[in-house]
This record gives C-alpha cells, structure tokens and sequence, in this order.
C-alpha cells in the first residue's frame, strides 16, 4: 500500500476582485481559477475532507492509499461569503480559522477598508453549513514570538472563549504566519488544542503535527 500524503491548503480572499486598498496578491485568489483548481482536483481523484477527518487519518491511518485534501481559510475576510456557497453546494468542508478581535464589524489590522465576518455573520454561517468548522487563528493577528508568555496565554483565552460558543467550533489553532513557539505549543497541546503550522507539504509521516501550504 503506498503512503499518500495528506495536503491542507491555507487560503484567504477567494473571490472574482482584487481589491488592493484591501487585498495584496499573495493572498487573492479569483474565484473561478479557485473553483477549476479544485473542480481538478476532484476529478483527478483527490477527495476533500474536513480537518478534523485529516487529523485523524494522521494519528491512527499510518498508510493510506488514497489522496486527500483539506481546505482552510485564514483570518475570516468577508470576501468568503462568494466562495463559501460553492463549497457548500458541492459538499467540500472547510475550516475557517478566525482572529475573535475581528468579529466585531469594526476593527481592522492593515487598512480601515478591509472587510472581516461579523460574529453574527459566522453564527449564521456555522448555522446553515454543516461542512463548514471553526478554528483559532489568535485573538489578533500577532506573531506568536512577538508576545511574552502570558500576552499568548491570554490571546488564547479569549479567542477559544468566544469561539466555542459557535457549534462548529474544533480545537485546532493555526498559527498567524506560521510563527510559533515552543511555549505556545506546549500550552494549546495542555489545553488539547492542535497547533497547525504552515511551511510546506510535510504531512507524511510526522503523527499529530499538520503542516499547511498555498493552494
């Protein structure tokens, strides 16, 4: 039986305009590249799963002979509600992983134009799509090696307290930029939250630790 890797993709805007008051390049995708990019995919025999399902595979499957893939978005930009009804309709799961600061409709990290879900936006959307989960990306979207201890500790907190009241809420935490610490993975692993990082296709033969690249 050969081994198949397991390859989680990161994303952010998916959607038919680049906006560059809001938006830089290497975090836009068009809408329809995305949707023939994963349409391709499909019919080459790569199956979409949920993260959740991924993990599991990579704790208790050693060998699979078949190829998956698992599809999360970073920060929760309003721009997922176009693609999102696709996903959805073509029965794809996806975790949105989401900085809890942002809910709030008003804050704003790089420009006042950019556009985040609102926290009752994602209610509804964790509501209506039973495909869809809901991941930690940090209270704000901050270098994880850029805060002492106990700033982590309380990001922590208060992003996982407000997350968890949505019902599509699972215990995985993807690191903003990928930056982490050895604290930090040992304090989300105490607290049974995955730490998920991103540099790479590495998603072999290292059980508990998922590792994401661009689509």
């Amino acid at each position: 039986m050969r081994f198949q890797p397991i390859r989680v993709y990161c994303l952010h805007h998916v959607c038919a305009e680049f906006d560059a008051e809001s938006m830089n390049r290497g975090d836009w995708m068009d809408i329809n590249e995305f949707k023939q990019k994963v349409s391709a995919m499909r019919q080459n025999g790569i199956a979409f799963i949920s993260l959740s399902d991924a993990y599991s595979q990579m704790t208790n499957d050693k060998f699979r002979n078949r190829k998956y893939a698992v599809l999360t978005f970073d920060d929760g930009y309003a721009s997922l509600k176009e693609i999102l009804p696709w996903l959805e309709e073509h029965k794809i799961p996806v975790t949105l992983f989401i900085n809890g600061k942002y809910l709030d409709g008003k804050s704003y990290r790089k420009s006042p134009k950019e556009k985040y879900l609102t926290n009752d936006e994602l209610d509804q959307l964790s509501k209506q799509n039973p495909f869809l989960t809901i991941g930690s990306h940090g209270w704000e979207h901050v270098y994880a090696t850029d805060m002492t201890n106990d700033e982590f500790v309380a990001s922590a907190e208060k992003n996982v307290a407000l997350l968890s009241s949505h019902p599509r809420y699972i215990p995985f935490w993807a690191y903003a930029y990928g930056d982490h610490t050895q604290f930090s993975d040992t304090y989300l692993r105490n607290q049974h939250i995955v730490p998920i990082y991103i540099d790479g296709m590495k998603n072999y033969n290292e059980p508990n630790v998922i590792h994401r690249e661009l689509l």
